[in-house]
């Protein structure tokens, strides 16, 4: 099971399309939306976020809850768009369904090109929905081989045989890095900029805290500044 997952992997990687630096910048209208997401787990099922902001001014609009099946297929390190992704793209499918909503960038809580076998979860929803992805982590799956600096934005790059795949990002003074790495339609520079255009005055990437305490209060059946959409 491992190598026809390690297979399918490398596969899909090669499909993936990560522009040179400098090359592409995202251009956002009036209307275009970025979503952030997040997940939750309880015994029962699974909660997905997604956070909706303007592109062009970082307005915050609305943060939409939806509700899920657990996933049928088991967890492993390594391997976690296949347990994750498709929540995520159910989600997506929901909103599009329900709002008319399709967004010009879709950023994650996981990686993306920063994996082992360069296809982090951004990657993989990147791939199925065709639209630019980012993803930001809390923890690295590559390491940073040159010391982070410890003021506010510092960057060190994490290299993967010598390639430059995504960074470690220190996005406040005295705060542990996130690693933010491009998904798939995006440079790696773009994706940086829009995380550190956004970021907030906390460690974690700001529409992702939303989306982060928007999943935990539904599941726990807890109100807030969400809106449930069922399918």
């Amino acid at each position: 099971m491992k190598e026809e997952r390690d297979k399918e992997q490398e596969a899909m990687a090669a499909q993936v399309k990560i522009f040179p630096d400098g090359e592409f910048k995202l251009k956002f209208k009036d209307e275009d939306a970025v979503c952030s997401m997040d997940v939750a787990y309880t015994e029962d099922c699974a909660f997905v976020s997604c956070d909706i902001m303007r592109g062009k001014t970082g307005e915050w609009i609305n943060t939409f809850v939806t509700m899920h099946e657990l996933p049928t297929t088991p967890y492993q390190s390594g391997y976690f768009a296949y347990y994750e992704g498709p929540l995520l793209l159910e989600c997506l499918q929901i909103l599009n369904k329900k709002l008319k909503l399709t967004p010009s960038l879709v950023i994650v809580d996981g990686h993306g090109l920063a994996h082992p076998r360069k296809f982090g979860i951004a990657c993989w929803l990147g791939l199925k929905i065709d639209i630019p992805t980012i993803g930001v982590a809390k923890k690295p799956m590559i390491p940073h081989q040159i010391e982070l600096g410890t003021g506010k934005f510092s960057i060190a790059p994490l290299l993967l045989d010598e390639e430059v795949v995504g960074v470690a990002f220190r996005s406040n003074k005295g705060v542990k890095p996130i690693y933010i790495s491009p998904g798939h339609l995006i440079s790696l520079d773009a994706s940086i900029y829009w995380i550190k255009k956004f970021h907030g005055d906390y460690r974690i990437f700001e529409p992702i805290r939303r989306a982060d305490q928007a999943v935990r209060k539904a599941a726990k059946g807890e109100f807030g500044d969400y809106e449930f959409i069922d399918e």
